[in-house]
């Protein structure tokens, strides 16, 4: 469905073409309906705040909603001077649109936005092994980083880095002789915004997967009548619980 067809859809199901039931939105408006209701699509099938408490890739349905978003990108690696102060070998990702690209030699800039972390993996060397070798990355909450640390089991290591977020970024942390790069980064990203232009060359349409598209317009229209306080409204609920 191009956005041009999805803007008719939306007057069609407000009850706004041809009619005086509700005000006229610009097309500008529309799309900023259209992109809100993107948005929270995606936040649902992402996390668990929906009818089945089901997350991504927890069913089929969840997959195929996301896949069109699913990207890997590789990213800047620099060591963390706040770590290597106090004894800590801590490297840490760009995941901003500059710090991600395309490929391993970092030629070609990426141009998705991150916005869900997915998975990642590195390649890990010391003095023992100096070629390196492909670790997956353990994603672990902060207040367990030094238990872990002290754990012989589960302690950092080229076979076991340990991933966790801070100040916007993915940290990582490896033992103490070792190196990291070549990271590749398994993300949701940001979908583009959707726009509605005089041309077809200028449009902007859905990135998300065909069927999802009329979800978008059901979940735009009820953002709407929200806005509107029209008593349609109290049929939100329903309306989402049906297009899960």
């Amino acid at each position: 469905m191009t956005i041009a067809e999805m803007h008719l859809e939306f007057k069609i199901f407000r009850d706004a073409v041809d009619s005086n039931a509700y005000p006229e939105m610009l097309d500008e408006e529309i799309d900023i309906t259209l992109n809100e209701a993107m948005d929270r699509v995606v936040k649902t099938r992402y996390g668990k705040n929906n009818l089945y408490r089901k997350g991504f890739e927890e069913n089929q349905k969840r997959t195929d909603d996301l896949k069109e978003l699913v990207v890997s990108r590789f990213s800047n690696l620099s060591l963390v001077t706040q770590y290597t102060s106090v004894g800590k070998r801590v490297y840490r990702t760009d995941l901003s649109v500059g710090g991600l690209y395309n490929d391993a030699a970092q030629t070609s800039s990426a141009t998705e936005k991150y916005m869900f972390y997915i998975k990642a993996d590195i390649l890990s060397a010391n003095t023992s092994c100096p070629n390196g070798t492909r670790s997956s990355i353990k994603l672990v909450q902060q207040d367990d980083l030094y238990t872990l640390g002290n754990d012989p089991f589960n302690k950092p290591s080229i076979n076991n880095p340990l991933g966790f977020f801070e100040d916007g970024d993915l940290f990582i942390w490896t033992e103490n002789d070792g190196t990291l790069s070549n990271v590749l980064i398994t993300f949701i990203k940001t979908p583009a915004r959707m726009k509605l232009s005089t041309t077809v060359a200028t449009s902007t349409n859905c990135e998300l997967s065909e069927h999802m598209h009329k979800e978008i317009v059901q979940m735009a229209v009820d953002i709407s009548l929200e806005n509107l306080q029209s008593p349609r409204v109290q049929s939100n609920v329903k309306n989402t619980q049906s297009i899960e």
